[in-house]
């Protein structure tokens, strides 16, 4: 699905900046991070976790689209809206991250260990990143 394919079917609706809510976001996505941070993870429960540490930067992403004063209800549409603004590359990590979590939760997909903490990592790495340059103000 394209960007004019999410506005048409209405996936992506113009909004008005909501500054507590983008907070409330971000607080949420930290709640779920520290979750996974601390757990003890193990080959039984890293497909889990790693669903929970894709919500994480979901949040953000979704505190990212309210900010540019967009309410987006499809997660792939909010890689479209965003690939416009933070670029093909970004897309195409996030679109593996939504991938593989979809797999997880729709399918029953486990993934091994060491491939779910290095993605855990990876999510939280691309999370830290949104935050420094795009949600400093409040964070």
């Amino acid at each position: 699905m394209d960007l004019n394919e999410c506005l048409e079917k209405g996936f992506i609706k113009i909004i008005k900046t909501n500054p507590h809510l983008i907070k409330s976001l971000i607080e949420m996505s930290e709640i779920k991070q520290r979750t996974v941070t601390k757990a003890k993870l193990d080959n039984e429960n890293i497909s889990a976790y790693t669903s929970l540490a894709y919500d994480s930067l979901r949040e953000i992403l979704e505190a990212l689209c309210i900010l540019k004063g967009y309410k987006v209800t499809s997660h792939a549409c909010i890689g479209e809206l965003l690939k416009k603004d933070l670029g093909i590359i970004f897309y195409n990590q996030f679109n593996r991250f939504r991938e593989i979590r979809n797999k997880i939760n729709y399918y029953g997909k486990k993934i091994g260990y060491k491939q779910g903490k290095k993605l855990i990592n990876k999510i939280f790495l691309m999370k830290k990143q949104l935050l420094k340059e795009h949600l400093k103000e409040f964070d």
